[in-house]
């Protein structure tokens, strides 16, 4: 019997739709119940945000996703014959998301996406002075057990960001700056593939048919020596 759990593989398949259709169907459900509350909710803001992160990251990411219980969702990228986590969103319904992604923040504030700010994780928005970013930097010394939709992007010298988001507008310059991070990683991990990806082989040289050997040089007076013997 077919595993009516698996995801279906159909790489044509993107957008929100896209994802929930590739997803397992445990995976499925765990989504579209969350997203049953979000739309319940007075205002339609969160599940509006939910759902345009969620559809950005699978842009990027583009792999079946995984779910951890109704609050979590991890993306992933080809990595080889494998695949490896490259973001997650957790949405625990208390008025913020939080989006996991590799740790670009130097890379972030070098771009001119973001600028430090006098308070701590706080960072200040570049064209949008006003408004600040939340932005946590995450590894294994100030994360030692971190949750399991995390756990993957922490450990071995890697580290990750935690940008939270107030779920009570689906645009604005927090959620521009957020997907600006997002997609700068997406490039630098693309970049960094194509330094470590072998050379092409070169095609082989045709091989050149082998030089036939000069011919014998005909001793001299040969020839006149023979016609000498014919007319005798």
């Amino acid at each position: 019997m077919p595993d009516t759990d698996a995801p279906t593989e159909s790489p044509e398949q993107t957008g929100f739709e896209g994802m929930l259709a590739r997803a397992a169907a445990k995976d499925r459900t765990h989504i579209q119940r969350h997203l049953a509350t979000a739309d319940a909710e007075p205002d339609a803001a969160h599940a509006a945000l939910w759902r345009r992160l969620a559809t950005m990251l699978f842009g990027l990411a583009p792999l079946p996703i995984q779910t951890v219980g109704h609050s979590a969702v991890l993306f992933f990228v080809p990595d080889g014959k494998y695949r490896m986590q490259m973001f997650a969103l957790e949405d625990q319904s208390d008025g913020r998301i939080a989006l996991y992604l590799p740790d670009v923040l130097n890379d972030a504030i070098r771009t001119k996406i973001l600028r430090k700010g006098d308070a701590a994780d706080e960072y200040a928005i570049v064209g949008s002075l006003r408004n600040t970013l939340h932005v946590e930097a995450l590894d294994s010394q100030n994360t030692p057990e971190p949750a399991t939709h995390v756990k993957n992007m922490l450990g071995w010298n890697r580290k990750a960001l935690r940008v939270t988001l107030p779920a009570v507008t689906a645009d604005g310059p927090r959620v521009e700056a957020a997907e600006a991070m997002v997609t700068l990683a997406a490039k630098l991990r693309a970049a960094a593939q194509a330094k470590t990806a072998p050379a092409p082989a070169k095609p082989a040289r045709e091989a050149k048919a082998p030089t036939p050997p000069p011919a014998a040089p005909t001793p001299r007076g040969s020839r006149r020596e023979g016609q000498k013997r014919r007319t005798a």
